[in-house]
């Protein structure tokens, strides 16, 4: 992992900060409930996405593979002083 996403994910304790979405994933992704609670859930436990993250923007992306749904959750991130904000959701079939 590169030392800028360590400090970008060491302002926040991801586990218990506030995840917000932004306008984009909140209303062009039509996401259901549960989408939404997989994607929370993906900040929280996923793993970091070394090659989707991009420095400039300081934008970390997590993804998590969800066995029952059999769905592939990538989401990219924005690390805010006192919240994490969900800029985009991507869902791929399969794990990826």
């Amino acid at each position: 992992m590169d030392v800028w996403i360590k400090e970008v994910i060491g302002r926040l304790k991801r586990s218990e900060a506030t995840v917000l979405f932004g306008g984009h994933a909140a209303k062009d992704k039509n996401l259901t409930t549960e989408d939404a609670d997989n994607v929370v859930r993906t900040v929280r436990i996923g793993k970091v996405d070394d090659t989707k993250s991009t420095q400039e923007k300081e934008r970390v992306c997590f993804k998590n593979y969800f066995d029952k749904e059999g769905i592939t959750y990538f989401v990219v991130t924005e690390y805010h002083p006192d919240f994490i904000k969900i800029i985009t959701v991507i869902k791929k079939k399969g794990k990826h």
